[in-house]
């Protein structure tokens, strides 16, 4: 990964994200926080190398980097569905201790 993700909206609240996609694009991979409605809350980019692997190069990086910068969490690799170009995982809020 070469830069952090850009910063968040001021009325950012984990509790409106229902969903996570990650899909590669042509500098890395693309993701993009979902509300129930599937609007876009917020999107960002993950610079790797292209042909990176989702699992688990990508995961590695994601779900620590959703924990703590986007206060969300998701049931553990499995939980992870991939469909056609993207991976697509339910989220919910997450506190760090």
């Amino acid at each position: 990964m070469t830069e952090l993700p850009d910063a968040l909206p001021a009325d950012y609240d984990p509790a409106h994200v229902f969903r996570v996609v990650a899909t590669p694009v042509a500098q890395g991979w693309g993701v993009w926080l979902r509300a129930a409605d599937d609007s876009i809350i917020h999107s960002f980019g993950l610079g790797f190398p292209p042909g990176t692997a989702f699992h688990p190069d990508v995961l590695d990086v994601l779900g620590p980097l959703l924990n703590v910068q986007y206060r969300l969490a998701f049931h553990g690799p499995e939980s992870w569905d991939e469909l056609e170009d993207h991976f697509s995982a339910v989220v919910y809020e997450y506190t760090p201790r």
